[in-house]
């Protein structure tokens, strides 16, 4: 009796778990039934876990909150069929909120120059899928956040003005067999581990083909990665495997790593590239070259400053200048059994002894052709001449010393913007509105005075007359008395456009509590894009312009 009671009970659940499993049908042009809806949202809402939803032909314009269990999926499975724009830009076209989500030949775009934040963001969840679909025209095509164990596979990431695929914080997901094209970015992976990144083609990105920060024991394998300004960039990011992938024709270099350890980087093929197949930098030390091919480089591998690592068993074939180029002649790095052929050079690396000579010879130079052409006495010549080797060799080991170590570890600070926009004309106003607050008016003129030292990514490092910049507002009221910037609050921020010695008036508007003494600190910034993700900043630095602070007492 017992033993036909559990069969029932199991046959009931069966049941029930068949009948819960619903298809619904969304056509745009058919009024709401039980079962069919002429919105995509409206069916998700209405549909049950695991239930699926066979999208008809037809261009919808919603933003979809996903918040259930559902397999979502155009009727023909060809994206061309159906499109999916957004009806509010400020928020993704799809929002991923549930586990087990599938998404299944539908493109997600943008509309009117206008982008969304992304296409699809999966945020916070695991074991989804999309497959076979199109994100084009959005900011970031597909941006993935906290989540794990997600499959994306054949599909198309295109002309996105951010990234093809942004991963942040997540792992174990697998990415297979999809086309990264012509985006701003092509695949970020930030704070992301032990993803899977296979045979996919990651062509022709402005900024950079793969890109790794803070990512540890990823698997990239098998890619195309070709015509990107950088292939593949490695900032702060160990134990990853590098295998099978073509990285060719980069603008820059092929590889990148900048402070980033234990990786592995074989058999791959580097070719074409305008300057090193590999650039090695910073710190980088414990890493594995071995069995790649590098032809047709400026530099097959470019090392500056870093130790330890092991290059062995490459092929160094018809590259321009060198085969393995040491900016710098002290790094201590294992070099053997590698093949060269059809080289300039093979393995140059000057030992200090021969820099100091060199230099040596160049100030010699420069002291006989002062010495011939004032003709002092003998013994003058001789003894200013030493004068001027000491003074001069001085100078540049100084100058050697700092630009090394500006450059080197922080290769992106070298262009100061300090006194670019002054903060003129400041005034504080305030205006009791009752017994406990007052209305605050900041009023100020921001003079763009000075672009000959600006630095502005628009190719050609000259700063444009109209400027887009930031305005960041902060207030302090410590208790007391005394101010730091660990006490001020952002309580304002602004993007504005200045005009090059133009008239800029900027004013602002708050209500802050009476009785107590303020100190505003305005400060001017503009957004820096930086070529492959720094440690620190990410891709996305704010250089300082200028700033001002001024007090004011509401007691």
């Amino acid at each position: 009796m017992k033993f036909i009671n559990i069969i029932i009970i199991i046959f009931l659940l069966l049941t029930i778990n068949c009948v819960s499993a619903a298809t619904i049908t969304v056509d745009m042009h058919d009024n709401n039934t039980n079962f069919t809806f002429s919105s995509i949202q409206d069916a998700i809402d209405h549909a049950q876990e695991n239930d699926s939803i066979a999208i008809k032909n037809g261009i919808y314009c919603e933003n979809l909150i996903i918040n259930k269990s559902v397999n979502i999926y155009s009727l023909t499975l060809d994206p061309k069929d159906v499109t999916i724009e957004y009806n509010d830009s400020t928020s993704p076209v799809i929002h991923i909120l549930s586990d087990y989500v599938k998404i299944n030949g539908i493109t997600i775009a943008g509309k009117n120059n206008t982008h969304p934040t992304a296409g699809i963001f999966v945020d916070n969840v695991d074991n989804s899928q999309i497959q076979n679909s199109v994100m084009t025209n959005v900011q970031d095509g597909l941006y993935i956040e906290s989540s794990s164990r997600n499959y994306i596979q054949d599909s198309v990431f295109i002309l996105n003005t951010e990234h093809g695929i942004h991963l942040h914080a997540s792992t174990r997901n697998n990415v297979e067999n999809n086309t990264i094209q012509e985006n701003k970015r092509g695949f970020y992976l930030d704070e992301s581990d032990k993803n899977i990144i296979i045979d996919n083609e990651i062509n022709s990105n402005q900024l950079y083909g793969i890109a790794l920060r803070e990512s540890s024991r990823n698997t990239i394998d098998q890619n195309q990665v070709i015509l990107n300004n950088i292939g593949l960039a490695l900032t702060s990011s160990d134990k990853n495997t590098i295998f099978d992938n073509n990285i060719n024709e980069s603008k820059q270099c092929g590889i990148h790593l900048w402070l980033s350890n234990s990786n592995s980087v074989s058999n791959n093929n580097f070719a074409d590239n305008k300057d090193a197949g590999i650039r090695l930098t910073s710190l980088s030390s414990r890493n594995i070259f071995e069995q790649n091919i590098f032809s047709n480089n400026l530099h097959g591998i470019s090392i500056e400053s870093t130790d330890n690592n092991v290059i062995k068993n490459n092929t160094f074939q018809s590259n321009e200048e060198h085969s393995l180029y040491h900016r710098y002649s002290d790094d201590k790095n294992i070099i053997e059994n590698n093949s060269f052929a059809d080289n300039p050079s093979e393995n140059i690396n000057l030992k200090p002894v021969q820099e100091i000579f060199i230099v040596i010879i160049v100030l010699i130079i420069i002291s006989s052709i002062i010495a011939f052409h004032f003709r002092p006495p003998w013994w003058k010549a001789g003894i200013a001449g030493l004068i001027l080797l000491f003074i001069v060799g001085l100078i540049i080991l100084v100058v050697a010393l700092f630009l090394v170590t500006i450059i080197l570890y922080f290769p992106f600070e070298s262009n100061s913007l300090e006194n670019n926009v002054f903060i003129e004309s400041l005034e504080i106003n305030a205006i009791p509105i009752n017994q406990t607050h007052s209305r605050i008016i900041l009023s100020m003129n921001l003079d763009y005075k000075n672009k000959d030292t600006f630095f502005f990514s628009n190719n050609t490092g000259d700063a444009p007359n109209n400027l887009p910049v930031s305005v960041q507002i902060s207030a302090s009221t410590p208790i007391d008395g005394l101010y730091s910037d660990e006490d001020m609050e952002l309580v304002h921020e602004e993007q504005v456009i200045i005009e090059y010695l133009g008239s800029n008036h900027y004013e602002y508007i708050l209500d802050m509590e009476s009785g107590k003494n303020y100190a505003f600190l305005v400060e001017v910034k503009v957004r820096r894009e930086l070529p492959y993700p720094h440690p620190r900043y990410g891709e996305v630095k704010w250089e300082f312009l200028g700033g001002l602070s001024e007090e004011i007492d509401l007691r």
